[in-house]
């Protein structure tokens, strides 16, 4: 995407390789110790580097970083010059690839995903927390449960109870997703309570919501969602 945006810097690595085999090459070229390693490993795939046109002249040791570098461009752009051509054309419709040039931060977060690390802190973020009014007694009852929320998420990313469910499973329970997306989430997620005295926890995957229980101690709210959780799909769906 970025070579689509006329932006120079490609940053390809090794794990953008597909092809074990020349992954291994790579590797084994990056990995070198000495000149005459190199050397000797550049003259057995000798065939692997003259179809990439790889025209880096090896002098130093240090020189395997640019001949590396050189490969992966040819690996990633030059073979698929032709389908990155026809997908510019078609990008051209409607001006897209004109808005794309415009707007570049834009498009890179749209077109290039990055798998984001779930967190608690981006649990936290990302699921808005939905209060009764300020001063009555629901609302003290909640915000106690608001602390044992926060600690439950802050356990399950320490991984303190090893049998209970990971960061990615409680996203999953609340919004049916284990991965936060590139746009976010539409319906945006937010955490309500249960006063109808259910124990356990409630998620409506469609409107991204989770409804906590209302427990008395942090050791019975941990029990209870654990079990809400790791029963899912199939438990305390609404």
């Amino acid at each position: 995407m970025r070579h689509i945006l006329g932006i120079d810097d490609i940053h390809a690595t090794l794990e953008d390789i597909d092809d074990h085999e020349i992954k291994g090459i790579l590797f084994n070229v990056r990995n070198s110790k000495s000149l005459d390693e190199l050397l000797t490993i550049l003259e057995k795939q000798t065939l692997v580097f003259h179809l990439a046109g790889c025209k880096t002249v090896i002098k130093e040791l240090d020189d395997k970083e640019k001949l590396v570098e050189d490969f992966l461009k040819w690996y990633i752009i030059k073979r698929n010059a032709f389908g990155i051509e026809l997908f510019m054309e078609g990008l051209k419709t409607l001006n897209v690839l004109e808005a794309m040039k415009q707007h570049p931060e834009v498009f890179l977060n749209q077109f290039c995903f990055t798998q984001k690390r779930v967190t608690a802190q981006a649990l936290e973020d990302i699921l808005a927390l939905q209060f009764s009014d300020k001063g009555s007694n629901k609302r003290a009852v909640e915000s106690r449960i608001i602390g044992y929320w926060i600690d439950y998420t802050i356990d399950a990313e320490g991984n303190l109870s090893p049998e209970g469910p990971s960061l990615r499973d409680i996203l999953q329970f609340a919004t049916g997703l284990s991965s936060i997306p590139p746009s976010g989430f539409h319906p945006h997620p937010s955490v309500q309570f249960l006063h109808n005295g259910s124990p356990y926890p409630i998620t409506n995957t469609c409107g991204n919501i989770i409804h906590l229980p209302i427990t008395t101690d942090y050791y019975t709210f941990q029990k209870n969602m654990d079990f809400g959780i790791l029963n899912y799909p199939g438990f305390g769906r609404v």
